[in-house]
């Protein structure tokens, strides 16, 4: 019997005020190309590029190693015995701690990758168990480490496309089959998935959201 594949992935919240808005949707697709269950990947910089939408393969890899400064992942170098002889196999293993979940079909929604990124950021500012962000924008902007208007003009045209509502009680996430909100059911299945990763006390604290 094949296992069955998530339609979404696990997004720690550590990428906030860390990683820009292109790092961000790089941050996610490397998501989408791990396993996902293990959220380890073995993809090769070339094919990660052209799944990001770049051929800037070196800019890739300045990327994965910021990712891993800021420990956001881990990098490990397997040497694989191959028929012409052995070579090198890198490994990425996503931080997950303290996760958002995010669908898989933010990847094909018609919209930039600097848009994109904002949306993984922006859920990862979300109250636990919602997809309401109670900061205001300036606040979002010091939260995320930009600039006033780079939330300004993402948050306009989040709303323009129907992404994003934004109203008296904060800025919501409005598409629930991309930004997923965890219900008790979702956390009891998470728990028979991840039962040595997810604690009784993580969810007390509201990690698993």
């Amino acid at each position: 019997m094949t296992e069955a594949k998530l339609s979404y992935r696990r997004i720690t919240e550590k990428i906030a005020g860390k990683l820009d808005l292109l790092e961000a949707y790089l941050f996610y697709c490397l998501a989408l190309c791990s396993d996902c269950y293990t959220a380890i990947s073995h993809i090769k910089q070339e094919k990660l590029a052209a799944f990001y939408g770049i051929t800037k393969e070196e800019q890739i890899g300045k990327w994965l190693h910021k990712f891993e400064d800021m420990r956001l992942i881990k990098i490990h170098s397997n040497l694989i015995k191959g028929k012409y002889g052995t070579f090198s196999r890198y490994e990425y293993e996503l931080d997950t701690e303290h996760y958002v979940l995010i669908g898989n079909t933010l990847y094909d929604e018609p919209i930039s990758r600097e848009l994109k990124g904002f949306l993984v950021l922006l859920k990862c500012k979300c109250l636990n168990g919602t997809n309401t962000c109670k900061y205001s924008q300036n606040m979002l902007a010091e939260e995320l480490g930009l600039s006033a208007s780079t939330i300004s003009r993402y948050i306009r045209e989040a709303t323009k496309l129907g992404y994003v509502k934004k109203d008296k009680k904060g800025i919501h996430l409005l598409d629930k089959d991309i930004f997923l909100i965890t219900s008790e059911t979702q956390i009891a299945i998470l728990k028979n998935v991840y039962p040595e990763i997810l604690t009784d006390e993580d969810i007390a604290r509201g990690y698993c959201c």
